[in-house]
């Protein structure tokens, strides 16, 4: 998905919109600017404006001379139009919180609210930029550095642009991130350039997620839980632990994800496994990394509270191991007695409130489905509800059989 989209009106500013996306294109790289003539024959216009509009960094609004006044075949002002293309863009991105940016070309002047239709009036508010015909290269210039360092849109990765975005690669990564927590759908989406690669970084964020979680979870506990001995074995036993967490966590991952791709496919056979695969790597590990923190959080107010607790709770499970038998509950002597004050009262408040926005977030994320696959609504909620029963069916069915 391209991150740059230019929002213009044909009869205003095509010749000038053009020039812009050339130099754009020329800087960044085709994948990162998009314009409505590149959507393919035959696919929903509509649904693909507001996939690319929700999935982009920045949209840039290219306003000229008659931007505001353009009118149809029946004199009636477009703006006006529920139904006009760049009025839709705009409300689309506003709803979206995607960032907007007006480019004033031909001596345009911004619109005020007053102008423009209700659900724009926020766009009046959007800090305009001008390019000039006399100093296009200069604008251009300038728009295009204010889009690096405030979007941290890298440039294509040319032998003479590598060096000079390396310097980027941090805050494009805190941006990822931040983007990731807020806008899930946004992000997820940029990831499907349709490349080779988008597979493999989906799998690469997977495994450092699960990496990541089982390394703050490991941070809440005694290290001597985990391994003992001197420092080699210590750091054995836990790169061990780890490692240990990760294949677990790629099965669990390979389950849920093939059991939703199959979902998907039944809902909608035109569904890809690989769209699948993909956008639920992202979810999974966002998932996975939320509640790995709020677990480690309530972890430590209910050691603070009972500091033997997982100890006891780790020697019932290899006494259960090597007797194979049921694993039993540890005894909790302090915790059922003594109340949560200060401190672990606070953790555990804070590790559930991590957990809760955990679960809103996944339920936020969940919407990418729906937006890489194109699907309607209803064969969004199919495919949930039947992945829901078959992942039902398969914890089921072992316990009925035993």
């Amino acid at each position: 998905m391209a991150e740059i989209f230019l929002s213009y009106r044909r009869q205003d500013s095509q010749s000038a919109t053009g020039r812009l996306a050339d130099d754009l294109e020329a800087h960044f790289g085709d994948d990162r600017v998009f314009r409505d003539h590149e959507i393919v024959a035959g696919a929903d216009f509509v649904e693909a404006i507001r996939r690319l509009v929700e999935s982009a960094t920045v949209l840039l609004v290219v306003v000229g001379p008659r931007w505001l006044s353009a009118t149809d075949g029946a004199g009636r002002r477009r703006l006006d139009d529920r139904a006009d293309f760049v009025r839709l863009e705009i409300e689309l991105a506003l709803a979206a919180r995607v960032p907007i940016v007006p480019v004033l070309i031909e001596g345009a002047a911004m619109a005020g609210a007053g102008e423009l239709p209700a659900s724009l009036v926020e766009f009046a508010r959007c800090q305009a930029v001008e390019l000039s015909d006399k100093r296009w290269r200069y604008d251009v210039t300038t728009l295009i550095e204010s889009l690096q360092a405030r979007f941290a849109i890298d440039a294509a990765a040319t032998p003479e642009t590598r060096n000079a975005t390396s310097g980027l690669a941090w805050a494009r990564l805190a941006t990822d991130l931040l983007d990731l927590a807020l806008h899930p759908k946004r992000l997820i989406a940029r990831r499907q350039t349709g490349q080779a690669g988008d597979a493999a970084s989906a799998f690469v964020f997977l495994c450092a997620a699960i990496l990541v979680g089982n390394c703050v979870l490991l941070s809440a506990v005694d290290i001597g839980l985990v391994a003992r001995g001197s420092i080699v074995e210590v750091a054995l036993g836990v790169t061990a632990w780890l490692l240990t967490g990760l294949l677990l966590g790629l099965l669990a991952a390979g389950l849920l994800v093939g059991a939703l791709a199959v979902a998907w496919h039944v809902a909608d056979r035109s569904a890809r496994y690989r769209n699948v695969g993909l956008v639920g790597a992202y979810i999974y590990g966002g998932t996975w990394l939320g509640l790995c923190t709020g677990a480690a959080i309530a972890t430590t107010a209910v050691q603070l509270t009972d500091p033997g607790l997982l100890a006891r709770a780790v020697g019932g499970l290899h006494a259960s191991m090597a007797a194979s038998t049921p694993v039993a509950m540890p005894p909790m002597a302090r915790l059922g007695t003594a109340p949560l004050h200060g401190a672990a009262n606070v953790l555990l408040v804070l590790g559930a409130l991590i957990c809760l926005a955990t679960a809103v977030w996944c339920i936020a994320a969940w919407g990418a489905f729906r937006q890489a696959l194109a699907a309607s609504r209803l064969r969004a909620w199919l495919a949930t509800s039947l992945w829901i029963i078959l992942l039902a069916a398969i914890f089921w069915l072992p316990l009925r059989l035993a």
